[in-house]
């Protein structure tokens, strides 16, 4: 049985963060081991940039298709912001950074960003039927998650990080676990709980 990977899109925008990613997130090349294991479609969801300007680091991609529709978090308590990007046949972009103002003092995006830069994926999400289930046979498997799941049993749009790869002594990548009940946006109210837990590292990776 030939290994399983993520989807390849034809575009190299996409797919080089895509490839980039995988070869260093432990957590993505479990999912995608135990995916082959029990017959699991392999679905992304979306994938992230934390950058310091999103118009600017967006800008190729809209060049190359993808829209924005109005689509946005904020944060201004917590000091950060998103916009989400769309493009059909593709996942879904979901871009932040923190507030240029004095509020983003209070964000991990720009220590983030000075240490990794910009041109890295800092998660991937994909969809899973059933959240619960999936988190039990990655742990089996030795993937440890951050925190618990965010969203009840039920609800709109559930999520869970796995606990981040360290680089060098810092927290870098993670997976993020996506289970969604009839919806396709982003739901404020969890957005910034997963954005704290992914400072939780993994202390075995370097």
């Amino acid at each position: 049985m030939k290994n399983r990977s993520f989807p390849a899109y034809g575009e190299a925008i996409v797919d080089d963060l895509i490839a980039d990613y995988t070869q260093e997130n432990r957590a993505a090349i479990n999912y995608l081991k135990v995916s082959q294991e029990h017959a699991w479609p392999i679905i992304i969801d979306h994938i992230a940039l934390r950058c310091l300007n999103v118009e600017q680091r967006v800008s190729t991609f809209l060049e190359h298709g993808y829209v924005f529709q109005n689509e946005s978090v904020e944060y201004p308590e917590q000091g950060w912001w998103a916009k989400i990007y769309r493009k059909a046949g593709r996942p879904v972009l979901f871009v932040d950074q923190a507030y240029d103002d004095q509020r983003g003092a209070k964000s991990i995006i720009p220590d983030w960003v000075k240490r990794f830069g910009d041109q890295h994926l800092h998660h991937v999400a994909v969809l899973v039927e059933d959240i619960e289930s999936a988190v039990a046979v990655m742990k089996k498997n030795g993937t440890a998650f951050s925190g618990q799941i965010v969203g009840s049993p039920g609800s709109r749009l559930r999520q869970i990080f796995s606990v981040a790869e360290n680089r060098s002594g810092a927290p870098y990548t993670v997976l993020e676990l996506t289970e969604r009940n009839n919806y396709t946006g982003f739901y404020p109210d969890q957005a910034d709980a997963l954005m704290q837990s992914s400072t939780q590292k993994d202390t075995e990776s370097s």
